[in-house]
């Protein structure tokens, strides 16, 4: 019966996160049909995060995450963002840029986490978990609220200081890879130590982001 129920929860969870895809999907076609009403493209936002929230603390409160499960997390994510956040930029509620940025910044994290590290799992640095979840409050803000409106004007004019921010995010994770170099010769070797560091940071918040 345990292992039903592992079977059963991991398997929500798991949903939850492919779900993201779908709500991916309807955002792509209410901007294709030119659909952009906030009570609309808000609700779509909004079941996102949620998916979000609650996918990784689900697994954790089931004790069954897995390899799969946190990728599939990680790729939703970003699939999801990516797709809100394009059509954001096309119709000039930010600039491309920040788009450009959030892609390049995951490449970079499912790069290193796999190839650079050796881990199985995505592994993720300090300010590359808050860009994470700062990706949310973009789309939600711009959904519910998109320029010529307040949030959406601020969101808009920030957009350089929002650029600096996902920058940062970047070149840190660089700095911890070569920190990571430093100490690989004490500690063992990368690979090992992010392993760690990554069954760590799921203990303490789930699935990683």
């Amino acid at each position: 019966m345990e292992v039903r129920q592992e079977v059963f929860w991991k398997a929500a969870a798991n949903l939850l996160s492919a779900s993201r895809f779908v709500l991916a999907g309807l955002w792509l076609a209410a901007y294709a049909s030119g659909d952009g009403r906030p009570a609309l493209l808000g609700a779509i936002a909004l079941a996102a995060a949620a998916s979000d929230f609650a996918d990784g603390r689900l697994a954790r409160w089931a004790a069954s995450g897995d390899q799969f499960g946190r990728w599939l997390d990680a790729i939703a994510d970003i699939v999801f963002i990516l797709a809100a956040l394009s059509c954001e930029a096309r119709a000039g509620s930010i600039p491309a840029y920040i788009p450009v940025l959030i892609s390049l910044s995951f490449a970079q994290y499912a790069l290193d986490s796999v190839v650079i590290l050796g881990s199985g799992v995505p592994v993720a640095s300090r300010l590359g978990h808050w860009a994470g979840a700062f990706n949310y409050v973009l789309v939600i803000v711009l959904a519910l609220a998109p320029a010529p409106r307040l949030p959406g004007r601020v969101i808009r004019a920030a957009a350089p200081l929002i650029a600096v921010f996902y920058l940062a995010a970047i070149v840190e994770r660089a700095l911890n890879y070569r920190r990571g170099q430093r100490r690989s010769t004490q500690l063992g070797s990368p690979a090992m130590q992010h392993e760690r560091a990554a069954r760590g940071y799921s203990d303490r918040h789930g699935r990683i982001h």
